[in-house]
């Protein structure tokens, strides 16, 4: 996961899908010796192993990342709190 919402990057992925269809068809059409390269079973799992483990990588960081923000935001709220509280017992009337 990149971000939340993901998507421009959905878009552009798009795009190049259908550029690459249409750029396909091209060759096969305008080019006489074209032939579209094959693709055996074994190359095609091991690449989406690749696609999967840098997915998995990715996200990986990124839970890191937002345990690690998680933690500054909470130290940054107790730090709030505190100095909330040494305002307030700064301002409060002298006791009796």
């Amino acid at each position: 996961m990149r971000f939340p919402n993901d998507t421009a990057f959905h878009l552009r992925m798009a795009a190049l899908v259908i550029g690459s269809m249409f750029l396909e068809h091209l060759a096969t059409t305008r080019l006489p010796h074209w032939s579209s390269p094959q693709i055996g079973i074994v190359t095609f799992v091991l690449g989406l192993a690749w696609v999967a483990l840098a997915a998995f990588h990715h996200a990986k960081a990124t839970q890191d990342r937002v345990k690690v923000l998680e933690a500054k935001l909470e130290r940054l709220h107790a730090l709030t709190e505190a100095l909330a509280d040494d305002q307030r017992t700064r301002r409060s009337l002298p006791k009796l």
